[in-house]
């Protein structure tokens, strides 16, 4: 049983040992053990950074993802630290059969039972879990994730120092607020709970399944439900090499062009397309197998996109394929960064300055991945506070092509993806989605245009009971009758528009399939009331009087 009391106790003196005593005294001021925290331990020339990261390490499983999630927010911290961070790893001992065995029983039943055979000896251990690989009874080969006995309350007991830690940091230095200690680790503590429940782990791998299967050799292996439970998860073995194993891949036959323009393309269709995304595209979780496939594996880590902000995120990497600073900077906007109005012009001219700096004058001198990984030093510098899942699209982006970059230093993302990228664009334009919001736009355009004579008739009704005095002047009469003709015209006109936007609509819901007659001729409906609208209303306002 882990204590927070206890549990206190060994963080200090981890820290005490990397000679953080001081910044703990500094944050709680109160505790028992500040009479040590003054002691200098020796750092053996090691850098502050360097000593974050292994006291990290070394502080447990909790602190080392808390670690790996601070490293996505590069926004707010320095480079330095960023780059420490992201290389903290969980790989700990594994531990014998017989301490997980009683977990896999509870979820598989008997092992006997469940499997013809199952490895005793772990092929891959982490700090949440460990993988033994086994074969079911009609031969199939899986990899069984046990979650590590009792991990889940020493979690929940770091998790409730990192929260009182955070508080008393916001308490102690109010200017720190600006970071939002507090809601990093609610966010963060929100994640590794989900991580901690395995069913969450094949719910993520089915639901990206069939996204990741309209590239061509890309998949997610088979999860094994009747074997699965919360701490179990049986899924498709998978025999591969690592996707940064550029020597290992050649071995086997598969080109590494191929799999990074895959990969790369099958990353902006989860991000741009369906806005849910495997956020951890590292090596180890990405495999080449032995067909050459790309696979994705691991998928405790997804982030998801909200529809409205899938627009903003196409036209931010169009504005920086395109060099555009405005067009980026609205997609800032859109995507929730509030830029000071004051500082607008600046923060515009050191974009502009970036996007000099890194495109280049060709496509072969365009460094994207270096762009993007300038993106969170730039918000950094203005104070700007920035949504998570938008810094996650940011770090996936800028792992994958410095992925892509490793597997073919001529792969150039405004070649292979750029074009892709406005595909998708023009997709999400046509999409059914976006026409079922314009008609409903529509829709409501008409109810207010039918609701125009309701409202005049009211108005008249009080005009000739006497209820209201209208005072006309002779010079504004003649004004006042092409008002009335201008208005009739825009009513004529949202009735032309409304007919056939709400025809084409009952068209396009009754219609199931996107290569149909009944949908093609919606589509033609929305494109006349479109024109018709146009016209109309460029003859509306060309009448003499109203320019």
């Amino acid at each position: 049983m882990v204590t927070r009391l206890r549990r206190y106790s060994q963080i200090a003196d981890i820290l005490i040992k990397y000679g953080f005593g001081i910044a703990l005294e500094q944050v709680d001021p109160g505790s028992a053990r500040r009479r040590f925290f003054r002691k200098k331990a020796p750092v053996n020339d090691l850098s502050d950074y360097e000593r974050i990261r292994l006291a990290l390490e070394e502080l447990g499983p909790t602190f080392v993802k808390f670690g790996q999630i601070v490293s996505t927010r590069r926004e707010m911290f320095p480079e330095e630290l960023i780059a420490e961070l992201q290389k903290l790893t969980d790989k700990v001992p594994s531990l014998p059969y017989e301490e997980v065995h009683p977990t896999i029983l509870e979820a598989c039943g008997p092992v006997g039972e469940a499997f013809e055979c199952l490895e005793e000896t772990p092929i891959a251990a982490a700090s949440l879990s460990q993988v033994h690989r086994g074969m079911l009874k009609d031969g199939t080969l899986v990899a069984v994730k046990v979650q590590r006995p009792h991990i889940e309350e020493v979690i929940e007991v770091d998790l409730a120092i990192l929260q009182s830690f955070a508080e008393r940091i916001e308490t102690r230095y109010p200017e720190m607020k600006i970071y939002n200690p507090t809601g990093i680790v609610r966010e963060f503590a929100i994640q590794i709970r989900r991580e901690l429940d395995f069913r969450n782990d094949g719910k993520n791998a089915d639901h990206l399944r069939p996204i990741v299967a309209e590239v061509p050799h890309v998949r997610v292996p088979d999860i094994y439900w009747q074997y699965s439970g919360k701490r179990v998860l049986v899924m498709e073995y998978i025999a591969g090499v690592r996707v940064d194993d550029v020597a290992s891949i050649r071995l086997i036959g598969a080109n590494p062009r191929d799999v990074a323009n895959r990969g790369t393309k099958c990353y902006i269709k989860q991000i741009l397309k369906y806005g849910f995304f495997h956020a951890d595209p590292h090596g180890g979780n990405l495999l080449v197998d032995m067909e050459g496939d790309l696979v994705f594996l691991d998928f405790g880590s997804v982030a998801m996109i909200r529809p409205e902000r899938k627009e903003a995120i196409i036209t931010l990497l169009l504005g920086i394929l395109e060099d555009d600073v405005d067009e980026i900077v609205n997609s800032f906007i859109q995507l929730g960064v509030n830029i000071d109005d004051r500082y607008l012009d600046a923060f515009k001219d050191d974009l502009y300055g970036i996007l000099a700096e890194y495109s280049g004058s060709s496509i072969e001198h365009f460094d994207l991945p270096g762009l993007m990984n300038q993106i969170p030093g730039l918000l950094n510098r203005y104070q700007l506070q920035v949504p998570m899942n938008l810094m996650q699209v940011i770090k996936v982006i800028a792992m994958v092509l410095d992925t892509g970059k490793h597997l073919d230093p001529d792969f150039h993302f405004s070649t292979e993806v750029g074009p892709y990228i406005k595909e998708m664009e023009i997709e999400h334009l046509l999409s059914r989605d976006t026409i079922r919001y314009v008609a409903k736009e529509a829709m409501d355009l008409v109810d207010d245009v039918l609701s125009v004579p309701k409202s005049l008739n009211r108005a008249l009704t009080k005009a000739t009971d006497g209820s209201i005095n209208i005072d006309v002047a002779a010079v504004d009469v003649l004004h006042l009758s092409r008002s009335i003709d201008r208005a009739s015209n825009k009513m004529l006109v949202g009735f032309i528009v409304g007919a056939i936007v709400i025809g084409s609509s009952m068209m396009l819901f009754l219609s199931p399939e996107e290569t149909s007659v009944p949908y093609h001729l919606a589509l033609f409906g929305y494109l006349s009331a479109f024109v018709i609208g146009v016209y109309s209303v460029y003859r509306v306002w060309k009448i003499p009087g109203y320019e």
